[in-house]
């Protein structure tokens, strides 16, 4: 067992007693990363809605295109706002604790949406205030994968970093595909803002089942967790932490390389309509994109996961991911422009996600594994801060950039005259591939986390050793003593 301190001190216990103890750890940590994927999910698809339907949007709420944008681009701005006080939450209040006040959040601003849509007369000022409620939870669930993964088994935890994380991206992926679906006109607004409201609700539920029947405790014999709990104590203070980050090179190199990752992401989810129906593509085409895009994406972080467990390779494993992604996005970029293209664009766009995916939560590990001691929650809150300061410079530039279309004969944008994204893209591809190189050039780091908890493992072994050596002596010597004493 252990102290609040985090030391371990070791209790003999019936096999029973160790195999409940086991179990209820087992139940502990899988039902805490299923609360979190809920989460995320439902946050997620609080954030798309309206973007997976733009043209339907405008007409409901009647606002422009910008207006539309406005409401996913406030998500990446509340994460700059609230970004590093909700890293101090997770820090010192704890990720069950902190998962509780964002599912608050993300149910308020669905119930403020639902609201929005009504009434007599639909109000714009009250969906876009239910997405700033709704914005302020995201930070509490994007950066809590580590943190969350951090009481499993170091075998176990990129692949429950990948679960978690990659719970945000299935909850775009699902709305992607369910709002054309239950949108086909602009009467239908109120309903989907329902459906995403009832989901918000119940990840509150799991929340707060989390909260008070779940708890932070090692399974015995399991070394990695206990490790992880005894390590807590060395962390450092809260804007320690963030100083130690800011001043290492490895993770400066992530900052830019994650931000433009997810910056990439985020503006291509939150436009993929826009930048597509020009050229002839339906909004029905542009959902299937973005949900293959995601689709694709969470097989290749599954499959990225999996091997970086089995290896621990995430340097050369982050390396060849995110140049792949790079190169993959030129090729969206440069096919997006020709009309009846669709399988080469489903295409590029499914290769973009396998591989930008697979590069999120290596690099996230990655982060945690360059700032150690530093608190996970910190190290990756500050990369996900850099990702949404990333999505509200690329999603503005792509409105910058974007040019009216020369003609409208392709076009099937429902809300005339549509805007060409080509050139944004071009940019924003370009922009991957210069950081690409940078990235595959000069990031290195050592696991500084693995090789303090291999230290404590090694010490640990070493104490028992001398226990077990020490027992066997007094045990010899009372053996000895033994025909003395019948003499």
């Amino acid at each position: 067992m252990e102290s609040n301190s985090g030391t371990v001190y070791l209790v003999h216990s019936s096999n029973d007693s160790n195999d409940t103890a086991t179990i209820r750890t087992l139940f502990n940590r899988w039902f805490l990363v299923l609360t979190l994927g809920l989460l995320n999910v439902s946050n997620a698809a609080l954030w798309i809605t309206y973007s997976a339907i733009a043209d339907y949007t405008q007409l409901f709420y009647n606002v422009t295109a910008d207006g539309v944008n406005w409401l996913a681009l406030v998500y990446p701005l509340a994460s700059l706002v609230f970004g590093l006080p909700t890293a101090y939450c997770l820090d010192r209040l704890g990720v069950r604790t902190g998962l509780l006040i964002g599912a608050i959040f993300s149910a308020s601003g669905g119930a403020m949406r639902y609201a929005s849509a009504i009434l007599a007369q639909p109000s714009f000022s009250l969906a876009l205030a239910g997405q700033i409620t709704a914005a302020i939870a995201q930070p509490f669930f994007m950066f809590s994968p580590t943190a969350v993964a951090s009481e499993f088994p170091v075998s176990q935890r990129a692949t429950a970093n990948t679960l978690g994380s990659m719970s945000n991206p299935l909850g775009i992926l699902l709305t992607n595909i369910l709002s054309p679906l239950l949108v086909k006109s602009k009467t239908d607004l109120p309903l989907v803002s329902l459906v995403y409201f009832m989901a918000a609700a119940a990840a509150l539920l799991f929340s707060v089942v989390t909260s008070i029947f779940t708890r932070q405790a090692p399974a015995p014999g399991v070394a990695g967790s206990e490790l992880h709990q005894s390590a807590a104590a060395q962390h450092l203070t809260f804007w320690s932490s963030i100083r130690a980050c800011l001043t290492n090179r490895a993770f400066g190199l992530l900052l830019l390389a994650v931000g433009a990752g997810m910056g990439l992401f985020t503006a291509l989810s939150a436009l993929l309509e826009q930048i597509l129906c020009p050229y002839g593509y339906s909004d029905q085409f542009a959902g299937i994109c973005g949900a293959v895009l995601i689709g694709a994406g969470l097989v290749g972080a599954g499959v990225a996961g999996a091997v970086a467990d089995y290896t621990k390779r995430f340097i050369t494993l982050s390396k060849v991911s995110f140049s792949l992604a790079a190169a993959t996005s030129a090729a969206f970029a440069a096919l997006i422009g020709r009309p009846n293209s669709h399988a080469a664009v489903v295409s590029s766009i499914a290769a973009f996600g396998a591989f930008g995916f697979a590069f999120y939560p290596i690099a996230l590990e990655l982060g945690v594994e360059a700032t150690h001691p530093v608190g996970e929650a910190v190290s990756t809150g500050l990369l996900v801060l850099a990702g949404q300061l990333a999505s509200v410079v690329l999603m503005v530039a792509g409105q910058v950039l974007a040019t009216p279309t020369a003609t409208t004969e392709l076009t099937a944008c429902a809300v005339p005259p549509p805007m060409d994204y080509s050139l944004a893209c071009l940019v924003f591809a370009g922009m991957a591939a210069v950081l690409a190189i940078l990235y595959t050039l000069m990031f290195n780091t050592d696991y500084k986390r693995q090789e303090a908890e291999k230290r404590q493992l090694d010490a640990a072994k070493a104490a028992a050793d001398s226990i077990s050596e020490a027992a066997a002596s007094i045990g010899h010597a009372q053996v000895g003593s033994r025909p003395d004493e019948q003499a």
